[in-house]
């Protein structure tokens, strides 16, 4: 219950006026002191939630402890002892989550009377130069505005940080003791101010390490790009293609390598760990830690020997918050078989939609029809389950690679809504077994022809054009759900209206289903065939990424992707590949255009 004090002194003085023959003077007296009383118990009230913030403190380091871990794990991992920070970064969120780990230096009022508190006030500084230290090599991977705005909000907490900490030095909080403690008293305050002041220093330096490094960084990124370019240029040369050729493994092999040398050794992040400023960081924070220890060993050697530990209103949570913070001191393939049933000319790039209608657009997109078309094939009852397993798998290990083609060269704004449908309707179909609502196991397609299936589907997505043109009037365009979903059904409408104006030599009644599901993943893999021979252009792309800091992740990608993919390219590399112009390669319509008027 609040105020107890408060209401049991009261009463007490009332029993003292009420049996005792005590004059006016004294007791009004003593009334007097109900005040100091009812602040007491005020300031008891309010402090009640400061052993959740304590342990909202621990919390906040031990985030920045895991990530600075992580990044001390990746580090090993891949071989780069400079440690490259990928984990652990100068941002918005790492910023307030310091801030949130930083709050007892800070803290200019509250009372530390033990040494569990002082040695927590403590830690946290030391704490925070172990964090700058591990954060310089990631001011690296910033572009130039975001390296400004970051540069400038740790400043900012930096330096507050300093401020307030020399506040408290002047004051008394940092270095107070409670009680002679060993006759050491003076000791421990001296002490407690020294080491104080020492940290203060040495975030005071390691700020300007960071800024000095920034203007550092700026300079080396512009030679480190020229060099680049230069290097760019003269591997650039060696893999240049004309149409109809697409390029061997070895060739990329090389190419890859060459860009992996020099992103590698080019990397912003390498550069920096390279300062002499890195070093004396480094340098700071084995200081800190062999400075801290002492601490914690004299913390822990006065615990052994008396009872008082902690006497803040953050209660024991401050020993949470000493030992999580004293940690973070000591570490701060792919199966071809869509591809085995390709035709090497690319045949079911032409004949998947060959109709003239132009009410109805055509899609500017690779995953769609693939997605439509293996939707037609789920939808076959008689077709054995284990077919339909294989088909599945093998359309969802293909449409990685190419999402892979479409997000890097064929990600213009007019194609994006088409491959978001695909995406949309790929995650219903695998899931949900259903197609735009319909469920595919359809109880009917047990006694219905090939013929008649293809049939459903294509009056079904006629209907839901209709309906759609007819909301999209109603409402003036029609929101995103909408437009995906007019975009499926346009492409199953024009994939069903060719295979039966095809019916004399694909769906007639005299072919069953089996043959319709061969033909339609014949198809498929030529579709996914016919996109992944821009493989290669995929992979050089990546190596040419112009942003600097994303340039050596970018490489990596490119060398696994290449990894994961040559078995691939070796198999078109087979194909009679169309002689296009090496640009029209990403995009289907000009693939449909060539091969309908090559």
């Amino acid at each position: 219950m609040a105020f107890n004090s408060t209401i049991e002194y009261l009463r007490l003085v009332d029993e003292i006026r009420n049996n005792y023959n005590i004059s006016d003077n004294i007791t009004r007296a003593l009334e007097g002191y109900q005040e100091f009383i009812y602040r007491s118990d005020l300031q008891n009230k309010y402090s009640a939630p400061m052993f959740w913030i304590g342990m909202y403190i621990a919390l906040a380091s031990l985030v920045c402890i895991l990530t600075m871990v992580a990044d001390l794990l990746h580090g090993f991992r891949s071989k780069k002892r400079w440690f490259p920070c990928k984990y652990f970064r100068v941002n918005s969120a790492f910023l307030t989550i310091i801030s949130v780990a930083m709050k007892l230096p800070v803290d200019l009022t509250g009372s530390m009377m033990g040494e569990v508190d002082k040695a927590a006030k403590l830690g946290s500084m030391a704490f925070m130069c172990t964090m700058m230290a591990n954060l310089l090599p990631c001011l690296a991977t910033m572009d130039n505005n975001d390296l400004l705005s970051n540069i400038t909000a740790l400043s900012v907490l930096v330096i507050t940080l300093v401020v307030n900490v020399c506040i408290q030095i002047q004051t008394g909080v940092i270095s107070t003791v409670l009680g002679n403690v060993l006759n050491a008293t003076m000791h421990t305050e001296v002490e407690n101010n020294i080491i104080a002041s020492t940290y203060a220093i040495f975030l005071v330096v390691l700020l300007m390490v960071h800024v000095c490094s920034s203007v550092a960084i700026l300079k080396s990124k512009k030679i480190i790009e020229s060099k680049y370019q230069q290097g760019r240029e003269t591997a650039s040369k060696e893999i240049q293609k004309s149409p109809g050729e697409i390029l061997t493994v070895e060739k990329l092999h090389k190419h890859v390598s060459n860009h992996w040398i020099m992103a590698g050794s080019g990397s912003p992040q390498f550069i920096t760990a390279c300062f002499q400023t890195t070093s004396a960081s480094g340098v700071i924070c084995l200081l800190v830690t062999i400075l801290h220890s002492n601490t914690m060993f004299f913390v822990i050697q006065s615990i052994w020997h008396k009872d008082y530990h902690y006497d803040s209103d953050y209660g024991w949570s401050m020993i949470v918050i000493v030992i999580v913070q004293y940690v973070g001191i000591v570490i701060g393939t792919f199966h071809c078989i869509i591809l085995g049933k390709s035709t090497s000319s690319f045949e079911g790039v032409k004949k998947f939609d060959h109709i003239d209608d132009h009410d109805v657009p055509c899609v500017d997109c690779w995953r769609l029809p693939v997605v439509t078309l293996t939707t037609i094939a789920v939808s076959l009852p008689k077709i054995q389950t284990e077919e339909v397993d294989s088909l599945l798998e093998s359309v969802r290990e293909g449409l990685e690679y190419v999402t892979v083609v479409e997000k890097s060269l064929n990600a213009k704004n007019d194609h994006v809504s088409f491959q978001k449908a695909a995406e949309t309707l790929w995650q219903e179909i695998i899931f949900d077994k259903k197609w735009l609502g319909n469920e595919l196991q359809d109880p009917a397609f047990q006694v219905n022809t090939a013929e008649q299936i293809v049939e459903w589907f294509r009056d079904k997505a006629k209907d839901i054009v209709c309906s759609e043109d007819r909301n999209k009037d109603d409402t003036g365009g029609g929101n995103d759900d909408l437009i995906r979903k007019s975009i499926s059904a346009n492409s199953m409408y024009r994939i069903t209206k060719t295979l039966m104006l095809d019916c004399h030599t694909n769906i007639d009644a005299t072919v069953g289903q089996k043959e319709l599901f061969d033909t339609l993943s014949s198809i498929i893999a030529d579709l996914i065939a016919a996109c992944l021979t821009n493989l290669p252009q995929a992979i050089t792309m990546k190596c040419h990424t112009s942003v600097i800091e994303e340039r050596e992740d970018n490489v990596k990608d490119a060398a696994q992707l290449l990894g994961e993919t040559t078995e691939i390219i070796k198999t078109l590399q087979e194909h009679d590949i169309p002689e296009m112009n090496p640009s029209d390669l990403p995009f289907i319509e000009k693939w449909r255009a060539y091969l309908g008027n090559p």
